[in-house]
C-alpha cells in the first residue's frame, strides 16, 4: 500500500517545510492576507487529509481499512466546516463570529464517528493469554469500555473545568451561549478522542504505535486550536491570530502522516505483558477521575450551599455512565468466573482420563480402586486387567494411527461391556483396567463375556485384522490385601500367566503365580540386562545338540538364550524368550543371541565350526533395521560362512506379519543364510509360510511329536494326531524340505520318529543347554 516509513519521512519532511512557510508568511504578512493565508492552509490540510485517509483506506484490509474509512469520511463535514470559516474570514476578517447558530451544535456528532475511528484503530490484547479484552469472545466488549472510560475521564475533566473557569467566566460576563456549547463541545470531543487513543495506547498492545501516536498528536493539536477560539469567546470575541490556524494546520498534517504510516496486517510476536498495576489502573482509572470531580462537587457545595444545574446533569450523567461501566464489568466477571469453572473442571477432566481414549487414567483408577477397598468386606468386587497381545507389531507393521485406533476401539468395547457403576481405565500403551463393582454374579462369565468382545476383527489399514486380549481376573473381599498396588500386582500376575498359557486366555488369580520370574521388576531388570549392565546379571548363550536321528550324529546346534540373575531360582530353555516377549523385548534379545552366536563360533577351532546354529526369530515385523536383516554382514564380519546361523522362524501365523518380514528373509536366503520354519503343527503356525518363503527346515512342534509310541496308548486323539504328522512328513517330501522335529524324551520316541521319516531332532533326551565349550565336550562319540 505505502512504501515504508521512507514515504513517511519524505512526507513529514514536506509537511515541515509546508508549516514553516506558512508560519513564516503569516508572521510577516499584513493581519488580513495572513488570517487568509493560514486559513487556506488549513483548509488545504484538511482536505489532504480526507484524500490521503480513504486513499489508503481503500488500499488496506481489515481493521487497518475501517479506521483510515471512518476518519476519512467524517472529516468530510469538517471541510465543509473549514470553507465556510475560509468564506467568513475573506469577508469579515479575523474576528470571531459574534453569535454562532445552534444548528452548527450538530457538528458535534461527527466526534461520535471519530470515536468509533480511533476505537478500530487495529490493536491486540496485551499478551495472547489476556481474552478478557480482545475481539473474539465477547464480541466488541472492549470498545464500549473504553469509550465509556473516556466519557467518564473526560467528563469528569470538564465538570473541573466548568466549577473552576467556565462557570467563573459566564457570571462574569455575557457570552453567546450557542457558540460556547459548540466551541466547549468540541474541546471536550477531541478530549475524549485522545482519551480513547491514551487508553488503548496504555492498555492495548497497537499493531503500530507510530500510527497511533501520530493520530494521538494530531487530535491534541487540534484540540489545542479549538481552546484558542473558546478562550476568544470566553473574553467576548476579537481576533483570531493567524498562528491559531498554522496550529490547526500542524494538527491536520499530524493526522495526514498518521494515514501514510503502513500498519501491519497480523499481531505483532512480541507483547507488552499486562502486570498487575495496568490491570488495576484499568479498572480504577475513570472512578479516579469521577471521585475527584465529586469531591470538588461536595467541596464547593458546603462551601457555597449550592450547585448549579449544568454540575448536576453532569454528575448524574457520569455516575450512570460509570453504572453502565460497572454493570458490563460485572457481566464480563461474571462470565470470566464461568469460564474459570469450565476451565477448572476440564482440567480437572484431562488430569483424571486418557486423553486418547477418553477413559480414566491410572490416578483416576486408583482412587476408584481405593474406594472399592474400603468397602469390600460388604462388597466384593472384581478386578480385570487387560492386556493387547502383540499391539506392537500393529504399531510396528500398520502404523502408529492403526495403533491408536485399535486402542479407541478396545476403549468403545469395554464401554459397551461392563455395567454403568464399573470402571474402565487406560493404564498406559496397551493396558486396560477394570473394576467390576456391580453384582455380576460371575465375574468370571464377565471377563469371558468382556474378551469375546475385544477379540472381534477389527479394521485396520484396510484390512480386518484379529485382536487378541490377555486378561487377569483378581476376587477381591475381606481377605484381599487392602493395598491397591498389591492387588493390582496380582492381576497383572494373572494377565501375564494367561499370556504365557497361549495368550488370548484369561487367568484368575492364584497364590502360586507369585514367582520371582513372574514379577514386574524382573522384567524391568531384564530390560537393564540386555542394555549391558551388569548388576542385573549377564545374558549368555547356550548349546542343546540337534541330532541326525539315522546316525546320531550331531549335525547342529540349538542357541539357546540364558539369563543368570539372583531373582531367577530356575532357568528353563523358554523362559528368557517368554520374559521378553511379555517385556516388550524380543528384538533386542534376539540382537544380542544373533552376535553372541557369531562371536562363540568364531572363537571355536575349524574343526568345531562346521555344525550350524539354530537362532529363534518371531516373525512379528517388519524386519528391516534389525539386527536379523545385518545377520549376513555380521557373519562376514567374523569370517563365518553364510551356513553359520540357521534363522528358526516361529509365530509365523500372522499373514500380515509374513508379507512385512518376506522381503528381509527373502533377501539373506539370497545371499546364504538357510531358513527354518519352526513350530510347524502347532498354534502359532500357518502354511502361508512354505509359499511365502523359501523355507528349507521344517521343525515340527511337539504337538506332533510327543506321541506315546507303546500300542496300548493309541487313543483315537493320538492316532489322529500321528495321521497329521504323517501327512506333514509327506508334504515335506515332496518339497524335499529337511524335517527336524523337537520334544525328544527318551531312546524310544527318537527311534519312532527316525521311523516316520524325520531327519533331525532335539530334546532333553540329548542333554540340556549348555555353553558352547561343554557343550562341544557333551557331544556323543558320533558327533
Amino acid at each position: 500500500m505505502i512504501d515504508g516509513r521512507r514515504t513517511v519521512r519524505v512526507a513529514a519532511v514536506a509537511c515541515v517545510a509546508y508549516l514553516a512557510v506558512v508560519a513564516v508568511c503569516a508572521l510577516l504578512l499584513p493581519s488580513a492576507a495572513g488570517a487568509q493565508l493560514s486559513s487556506c492552509a488549513a483548509a488545504a490540510a484538511c482536505l489532504a487529509v480526507v484524500v490521503c485517509l480513504v486513499w489508503t483506506g481503500r488500499r488496506a484490509q481489515g481493521a487497518d481499512r475501517r479506521w483510515r474509512l471512518i476518519i476519512g469520511i467524517a472529516t468530510i463535514p469538517t471541510v465543509l466546516v473549514s470553507g465556510w470559516h475560509l468564506r467568513w474570514i475573506f469577508g469579515h476578517g479575523a474576528v470571531v463570529a459574534p453569535h454562532v447558530p445552534w444548528a452548527a451544535s450538530s457538528f458535534l456528532l461527527i466526534f461520535v464517528a471519530y470515536l468509533a475511528g480511533v476505537l478500530a484503530f487495529p490493536t491486540d490484547p496485551l499478551e495472547v493469554g489476556d481474552a478478557g479484552f480482545g475481539v473474539g469472545r465477547d464480541g466488541y466488549y472492549w470498545y464500549a469500555i473504553i469509550a465509556l472510560d473516556s466519557l467518564v475521564v473526560v467528563g469528569s475533566v470538564f465538570l473541573i473545568a466548568w466549577a473552576t473557569v467556565l462557570e467563573p467566566a459566564i457570571r462574569l460576563r455575557p457570552i453567546d451561549t450557542s457558540g460556547l456549547v459548540s466551541n466547549t463541545g468540541t474541546v471536550v470531543g477531541y478530549l475524549i478522542l485522545m482519551a480513547a487513543v491514551l487508553l488503548l495506547a496504555t492498555f492495548r498492545q497497537p499493531r503500530s504505535g507510530l500510527a497511533l501516536a501520530l493520530l494521538g498528536a494530531g487530535l491534541g493539536v487540534m484540540m489545542v486550536s479549538t481552546a484558542f477560539y473558546l478562550s476568544v469567546a470566553a473574553e467576548g470575541g476579537g481576533a483570531i491570530p493567524p498562528l491559531v490556524d498554522v496550529i490547526a494546520a500542524t494538527g491536520w498534517l499530524l493526522l495526514l502522516l498518521a494515514g501514510l504510516v503502513p500498519v501491519p496486517g497480523s499481531p505483532a510476536s512480541v507483547r507488552r505483558r499486562g502486570g498487575p498495576r495496568v490491570l488495576w489502573l484499568r479498572a480504577a482509572l475513570p472512578y479516579l477521575a469521577l471521585g475527584v470531580a465529586g469531591v470538588l462537587l461536595v467541596s464547593q457545595l458546603i462551601a457555597n450551599g449550592a450547585v448549579d444545574r449544568v454540575e448536576w446533569v453532569g454528575l448524574i450523567s457520569l455516575l450512570l455512565i460509570a453504572l453502565a461501566r460497572q454493570l458490563m464489568t460485572l457481566g464480563e466477571n461474571t462470565v470470566l468466573l464461568a469460564s474459570v469453572e469450565a476451565s477448572r473442571q476440564e482440567l480437572r477432566y484431562q488430569a483424571l482420563h486418557d486423553p486418547l481414549t477418553g477413559l480414566a487414567n491410572r490416578a483416576l483408577f486408583a482412587d476408584r480402586l481405593q474406594h472399592a477397598l474400603a468397602f469390600r468386606e460388604s462388597r466384593p468386587f472384581a478386578l480385570v486387567y487387560c492386556d493387547l497381545d502383540d499391539f506392537k507389531r500393529v504399531n510396528d507393521t500398520l502404523g502408529h494411527a492403526a495403533g491408536d485406533r485399535l486402542l479407541t476401539t478396545t476403549a468403545a468395547r469395554l464401554r459397551a461391556g461392563v455395567r454403568p457403576g464399573d470402571t474402565i481405565a487406560r493404564l498406559g500403551g496397551d493396558e486396560f483396567a477394570i473394576l467390576l463393582e456391580d453384582d455380576h454374579g460371575d465375574p468370571e462369565a464377565a471377563c469371558q463375556r468382556l474378551a469375546e468382545t475385544i477379540r472381534a476383527p477389527t479394521l485396520l489399514g484396510g484390512h480386518p485384522q484379529p485382536v487378541g486380549a490377555s486378561l487377569g481376573l483378581v476376587l477381591a473381599d475381606a481377605h484381599s490385601p487392602p493395598a491397591a498396588d498389591a492387588l493390582l500386582r496380582e492381576a497383572d500376575l494373572a494377565m501375564y500367566a494367561a499370556k504365557r498359557e497361549g495368550k488370548g486366555g484369561l487367568v484368575v488369580y492364584r497364590p502360586d503365580l507369585s514367582t520371582h520370574e513372574s514379577a514386574p521388576q524382573t522384567r524391568a531388570a531384564l530390560a537393564y540386562a540386555l542394555g549391558g549392565d551388569e548388576r542385573y546379571g549377564t545374558i549368555t548363550v547356550h548349546y542343546q545338540p540337534v541330532v541326525d536321528l539315522r546316525t546320531g550324529g550331531v549335525s547342529a546346534l540349538d542357541a539357546v538364550p540364558h539369563w543368570s540373575h539372583r531373582l531367577l531360582t530356575e532357568n528353563p530353555p523358554d523362559l528368557l524368550a517368554r520374559l521378553a516377549d511379555e517385556a516388550g523385548l524380543t528384538v533386542p534379545l534376539v540382537g544380542l543371541v544373533l552376535r553372541r552366536v557369531c562371536r562363540d563360533v568364531a572363537a571355536q577351532s575349524p574343526r568345531l565350526r562346521g555344525r550350524p546354529a539354530f537362532v529363534s526369530v518371531p516373525v512379528r515385523r517388519d524386519l528391516e533395521g534389525t539386527t536379523v536383516a545385518e545377520v549376513a554382514d555380521l557373519l562376514a564380519h567374523h569370517d563365518l560362512p553364510p551356513q553359520t546361523i540357521i534363522l528358526r522362524l516361529s509365530e509365523t501365523c500372522g499373514v500380515s506379519d509374513l508379507d512385512a518380514a518376506a522381503p528381509v528373509l527373502r533377501r539373506l536366503a539370497g545371499r546364504g543364510v538357510r531358513l527354518a520354519l519352526d513350530g510347524v503343527g502347532g498354534r502359532a503356525s500357518t502354511f502361508a509360510a512354505w509359499r511365502t518363503l523359501p523355507i528349507e527346515i521344517i521343525r515340527l512342534d511337539r504337538d506332533l511329536t510327543d506321541v506315546d509310541p507303546t500300542p496300548g496308548a493309541q487313543t483315537p486323539a493320538a492316532q489322529r494326531t500321528r495321521r497329521i504328522r504323517d501327512a506333514v512328513l509327506a508334504a515335506a517330501a515332496q518339497l524335499d524340505l529337511t524335517v527336524a522335529t523337537t520334544g525328544i524324551g527318551d531312546r524310544a520316541q527318537a527311534r519312532e520318529l527316525a521311523a516316520a521319516g524325520c531327519h533331525l531332532g532335539t530334546g532333553s533326551y540329548y542333554g540340556p543347554p549348555r555353553p558352547l565349550d561343554e557343550a562341544n565336550q557333551a557331544l556323543p562319540a558320533g558327533g
